[in-house]
């Protein structure tokens, strides 16, 4: 046969056929078989081994020792670095892995699942063919389903003859990780994972942030230049100490056009802060979005909480719903590493730049939302605030005090004086007079919002006696003229007055007019039955007496605010019994004095008030130094020094200081006598303490409707009676009537002239005045009868009617006060 081409034939492609014809000629050819080429094993992958790990040398040390294969029986196969969005998981992973390569002659797999990076996360099928693929098993044979890639990725393991890693970065746990736990102790599986997984057969790591040192370290090595250390500092403290907050800084560093001061002018403004550090936002975001709808929603809520720290309560009443519903979400957000534990108590605390993130959260919920949250938070707070004990308000004194502003802020203000009431006093008697301050300031405005012009007065007292205790006499001087003029638009009160009047006359020195209107208050409030105010009154008095030299009197009153005083006023109590005490040293009974002393004692460490606990202990002490008994003297000693410095009584503590060194080298430790005043020279002297301005911005507003309310229609009505006597005298009509109408409103406003001043004449003059005060209106309607008897009834009309008027002006602050349904 000839090639078409009519080339010759190639070998072993054609054959020659001679000798004759036939009829079939089959060909046969020779078959190549070439074989499958061979499975390709690919089990060496490894992540990018980081450049640095700063301040990971523990966790380093920790994770490889769980890695290391040969450990103990039923040691863990199965790891999870757990840690929030950020916190350099991958890069410990990473180091890790690199570390411990060796460890595992079998191979390496690794595989980012992306479970909360950009695209769509990796399915478990997904994950588990790529691997099988990685061992060299063809995409045609693996299985079609999980349960079977799962059976195949197994086998795999169990037939492996060396040990392997398993690398999983960003894994979903309840997905990702269970599934996957090798089936032998060989083999170990390294996971990074947002949200603790609670399998018993995990080993789990929790990664924290960096430590201020290692985020000094890092931003250092980063600096291009040299930079003061303070600055570096902030930025690391603007950072959180967010390993991946600090490497977007760190970049910045490096680039030679950005300097550490406008990063710093950057990253201070909380608003603006996150902007500049978006990665982090985006790991946040994808945290966050990862949330089913309820723990969703109670994370935006916590976003309305004023404080650091968050209890299981407070996130009930924010989120509206149990304290058990929110005890578990609190725990589901903890797991997921977007809230921090504090304690066993269940509280739990944002990372400061997570707080900025879920503010930006809770500023995106509806204004009806955010404001029914608020409210049911002050609610709860004031609830809670009328049975809790000390430790409560030790743990959330700091979130009620940033409560109140912002309940003032957003205008509401009923629900400001139940909070304001309790941690007044809770903070009074842990001696945090600055923070007391605080408080009665957003009392105060809270107060003056809601026209409440008694409580505005009884607050702005309390602030003036507690500048007065840090000498800051400016400010106590405004809150005592805020106050008073408060008070007079209040209305007439006298048992409030007369307290007011008697503590500013104390303050001047003026103790006969401070007794005088102490006792007025004690009669008042005894018609009252108010006993807590009753008690507080008699001890002001005693003291007012007892600066007289009527020590017998003052005794008496100290006595009846003993008895008087409620089971909760053992501050008034145990101050009665110290001042008893001395009265009992101006008749030199020492034996009584020192029974005096130890029962006033006794009942000021039950009230818990460290002040006046303190001051029991120094007249204790001198008590028993008197006595001949310096040992117990100087243990008295002691104990109220250590109570003076722990709770910030620098001046207390000072006193006590200057007393200490005459009798102390009389004790039984005369060495601690000499090392103790150079060890108090050492001693720093404390700044003074930052004080709030009084609130009293607006004085005029007080100003214009006390002059209206004392003088304004007094004078009118003088001046119509003046008018009048003047036709009457050219005219020739009756003209008896005119001046005793101008005789009652001039009478009248005497009255308030007395009222405004302050002024204390006898005790008739002050009975008029009052009389004058409040029921003038009665002698202005019994000129009215005379007048229309006298053919006047016009002009006595009117002139009755303004003093009515001003009658009707003064009672009706106190009725309304009184009518007005309290919060």
């Amino acid at each position: 046969m000839a090639d078409a081409s009519e080339a010759g034939p190639a070998p072993a492609t054609h054959n020659t056929i001679s000798g004759g014809q036939a009829r079939d000629v089959i060909q046969g050819g020779v078959v190549q078989i070439y074989p499958a080429p061979a499975p390709v094993r690919s089990l060496n992958a490894l992540p990018p081994r980081p450049a640095a790990l700063l301040g990971r040398a523990g966790p380093l040390a920790t994770l490889l020792a769980l890695l290391k294969p040969g450990g103990p029986a039923g040691a863990p196969t199965a790891i999870a670095v757990t840690g929030q969005g950020g916190v350099g998981k991958s890069a410990l992973m990473a180091a890790a892995a690199h570390e411990a390569h060796s460890w595992f002659p079998g191979g390496v797999l690794y595989e980012d699942a992306r479970a909360h990076g950009g695209g769509e996360p990796m399915s478990i099928e997904e994950l588990l063919g790529t691997w099988l693929r990685a061992f060299g098993i063809p995409g045609d044979q693996l299985q079609p389903h999980r349960a079977g890639l799962l059976g195949q990725f197994r086998s795999r393991l169990r037939e492996a003859e060396e040990a392997l890693l398993i690398l999983l970065d960003d894994a979903a746990p309840d997905e990702h990780l269970v599934p996957l736990i090798p089936p032998d102790s060989r083999h170990r599986l390294l996971v990074t994972v947002r949200t603790a997984p609670e399998d018993a057969r995990v080993a789990v790591l929790r990664l924290d942030t960096l430590r201020p040192k290692d985020s000094l370290a890092l931003l250092e090595a980063a600096a291009g230049e040299p930079v003061p250390p303070a600055q570096l500092d902030e930025i690391a403290a603007l950072c959180g100490h967010l390993p991946l907050a600090l490497d977007v800084v760190a970049g910045r560093l490096r680039d030679g056009d950005d300097s550490a001061q406008r990063i710093l002018s950057a990253l201070r403004p909380p608003g603006e802060r996150l902007a500049e550090l978006d990665p982090v936002r985006q790991a946040f975001e994808a945290s966050y979005q990862a949330l089913d709808e309820p723990d969703a929603r109670m994370l935006r809520r916590l976003g309305l909480h004023p404080g650091t720290e968050i209890d299981a309560e407070s996130a009930a009443a924010l989120a509206g719903v149990s304290p058990a519903e929110a005890d578990r979400t609190l725990r589901r957000l903890v797991r997921a590493q977007l809230l921090r534990p504090t304690g066993r108590e269940g509280r739990v605390r944002f990372h400061d730049l997570l707080q900025l993130f879920v503010g930006e959260l809770a500023s995106q919920e509806p204004e009806s939302a955010r404001g029914a949250a608020l409210e049911r938070l002050m609610a709860h707070y004031g609830e809670r605030a009328a049975t809790a004990d000390d430790g409560w308000f030790d743990r959330e004194r700091g979130a009620l005090a940033a409560a109140l502003a912002q309940a003032v802020d957003q205008g509401r203000y009923e629900r400001v004086a139940p909070v304001v009431d309790h941690l007044v006093a809770y903070l009074l008697r842990r001696t945090r007079t600055v923070d007391a301050l605080f408080a009665l300031r957003q009392g105060v405005l809270a107060a003056r919002h809601r026209a409440d012009h008694h409580r505005e007065a009884e607050l702005l007292r309390m602030m003036r006696r507690h500048y007065r205790a840090l000498e800051r006499w400016p400010e106590a001087r405004s809150c005592a003229e805020a106050g008073h003029l408060a008070r007079i638009r209040a209305g007439v009160r006298p048992p409030e007055l007369d307290d007011d009047l008697g503590e500013q006359a104390a303050e001047h020195d003026d103790h006969r007019a401070a007794a005088h209107h102490y006792g007025r208050a004690v009669r008042g409030w005894a018609l009252r039955g108010d006993r807590h105010r009753l008690a507080a009154s008699l001890l002001a008095r005693g003291d007012a007496e007892e600066r007289l030299g009527r020590a017998r009197d003052a005794a008496l009153s100290y006595r009846r605010a003993v008895a008087t005083a409620h089971d909760g006023d053992l501050t008034v109590v145990a101050h009665a019994w110290l001042r008893l005490a001395g009265c009992a040293a101006y008749r030199h009974d020492h034996r009584q004095v020192l029974e005096l002393l130890r029962r006033g004692l006794e009942v000021a460490r039950r009230s818990g008030d460290v002040r006046v606990t303190v001051e029991a202990l120094a007249l204790l002490l001198e008590a028993e130094q008197e006595a001949g008994r310096p040992g117990a003297a100087e243990q008295l000693l002691r104990e109220a020094l250590s109570e003076a410095g722990a709770h910030h009584l620098p001046l207390l503590r000072e006193r006590l200081l200057a007393v200490k060194w005459p009798w102390l080298k009389l004790a039984a430790e005369p060495a601690a006598a000499a090392a103790a005043p150079a060890g108090t020279d050492r001693t720093p002297p404390e700044p003074p303490p930052a004080v709030p301005g009084p609130p009293v911005e607006q004085a005029a507003r007080h100003v214009r409707p006390v002059l209206l309310r004392l003088l304004a229609l007094p004078c009118c009505g003088a001046l119509w009676a003046l008018g009048c006597l003047t036709v009457a005298l050219v005219e020739g009509g009756s003209v008896a009537l005119w001046p005793a109408q101008l005789a009652l409103a001039g009478g009248t406003a005497w009255a308030a002239r007395r009222v405004w001043q302050r002024s204390r004449g006898s005790r008739l003059g002050d009975l008029a005045a009052v009389g004058l005060h409040r029921f003038h209106a009665v002698g202005a309607a019994g000129l009215l009868v005379a007048g229309v008897r006298a053919g006047a009834p016009g002009g006595s009309a009117v002139a009755a009617g303004l003093l009515a008027l001003h009658t009707a002006a003064q009672l009706w602050p106190a009725a309304r006060d009184r009518l007005r349904p309290r919060a």
